[in-house]
């Protein structure tokens, strides 16, 4: 039987997809990334805010609008099913089972009772979120450290869906590593909604870092979410020192008015401010940030403050989400008073700002030279050149700006050197430089 999983949202339902992936092919399952020649879809969802559950929404409908002309079983697994798994399996009767997270190494007994015309809902398992392996060959590889979270921003619905934070062992999560990395990987990602908190027994994350960094092989290592009150010198230290790690820093600072900080349950904004002059430190370093606009205390004041802020600090990449009341958080409370369109005006006005200093970043690299690995190639070419797509250290998967490349040579899956020549969007082209 084939079956076919589209994940939505984040890294780590990335990673909770490639065990599912994994789990299901050692039962002879038959993994396909074509949804045409699938038997069953499964659906991974994301809820954490508004925008999210109704993406999820939008593909329910579709893949139930696929079941109805083709046949193809339906399960919908993921945070969307965690948190509303009653209401899904009720609304949706086409769909043929609600799963809740934690169930990861029980999907192919899932997909055998769907196979078999049941249908049902299974409640989710937080104490087996991270109690599964990933076995799927990948150039980019996500690594979870951790699930879960046990800070408490008064906005956020993670602890509400995932759960309190749990961690990996150490030993687990450098097999794992070992065997993405045996297998060819070039890329680890360490995922967790919040990397600083990592902490098993005595072993921390610098611990991890430094065992990481030692293993063989010519590969990046990425941190993606650092909370802004873990960021200090040791972390600081150990991305300067440690050659393997990029030197790429994502904080998400949510806001920095400190009225709407103390609102949302965050760090004040001294504790920002304090993170960012650490990070600068690194040399070369690329700094990332996402910042919540239309919060329910946000006043004008706090929003040209926040714009001040962006002006001053120049950080590299910034993510903007409007703000999304969600139920069951503390600050649903609040209400949601600041109108959509306002909202709009002011996160618009937001990546007005920050898109001119992203560009103009963007414009004093052109003649840089940059190590870039080679992601995928394009079906068309250039003067008899292939044009293959890569990243520099300074930019994440899927989320930042991308390297074209023009290349009679095959450069997939490589590490290559080249010269940026132009800017085009957000995007770069470059030349492959040689001696």
């Amino acid at each position: 039987m084939k079956v076919y999983i589209h994940t939505l949202g984040c890294f780590k339902n990335e990673v909770d997809s490639s065990g599912i992936a994994t789990v299901l092919k050692e039962s002879s399952f038959d993994v396909v990334e074509d949804i045409n020649k699938a038997d069953i879809i499964i659906l991974n969802t994301c809820g954490f805010i508004k925008t999210a559950k109704e993406e999820a929404i939008n593909y329910i409908l579709r893949f139930i609008d696929r079941k109805k002309k083709t046949g193809v079983r339906f399960i919908i697994t993921g945070c969307l099913a965690q948190r509303y798994l009653e209401e899904l399996f009720d609304e949706f009767p086409e769909v043929d089972a609600v799963i809740g997270l934690g169930n990861i190494r029980e999907f192919p007994d899932i997909v055998n009772r769907v196979l078999n015309g049941n249908r049902f809902m299974k409640d989710g398992n937080l104490n087996d979120l991270l109690k599964f392996k990933v076995e799927k060959p990948s150039l980019v590889y996500y690594l979870k450290i951790a699930d879960g979270c046990n800070n408490r921003c008064r906005y956020c619905a993670i602890p509400l869906i995932r759960g309190n934070l749990q961690v990996r062992d150490p030993e687990e999560i450098l097999r794992e590593a070992e065997g993405a990395l045996a297998k060819g990987s070039k890329e680890i990602v360490l995922v967790a909604q919040d990397l600083t908190s990592y902490k098993y027994k005595d072993y921390n994350l610098v611990d991890l870092l430094k065992d990481l960094n030692h293993m063989s092989g010519d590969f990046w290592i990425r941190l993606m979410y650092l909370y802004p009150s873990r960021v200090d010198e040791n972390l600081v230290t150990a991305i300067c020192n440690l050659d393997k790690i990029v030197k790429y820093v994502d904080i998400p600072l949510q806001h920095i008015d400190n009225s709407v900080l103390t609102s949302m349950g965050r760090p004040n904004r001294e504790v920002a401010e304090k993170a960012i002059r650490l990070v600068r430190e690194i040399p070369d370093v690329i700094i990332r940030s996402s910042f919540i606009i239309g919060y329910p205390t946000e006043t004008q004041n706090a929003f040209e403050n926040l714009l001040e802020f962006l002006d001053r600090t120049r950080i590299h990449r910034v993510g903007f989400f409007a703000y999304s009341q969600e139920e069951g958080t503390p600050a649903y409370e609040l209400g949601d008073p600041i109108p959509e369109r306002v909202k709009r005006f002011r996160m618009k006005k937001a990546q007005v700002l920050q898109e001119k200093i992203t560009l103009d970043f963007h414009r004093s690299l052109i003649g840089k030279r940059f190590r870039v690995l080679v992601e995928n190639k394009l079906d068309r070419t250039i003067d008899d050149c292939s044009i293959f797509i890569g990243r520099t250290y300074m930019d994440a998967p899927e989320i930042d700006s991308r390297v074209f490349i023009k290349s009679k040579e095959d450069i997939l899956g490589k590490f290559v050197e080249i010269t940026i020549e132009k800017v085009e969007g957000y995007d770069f082209w470059g030349r492959i430089w040689r001696d």
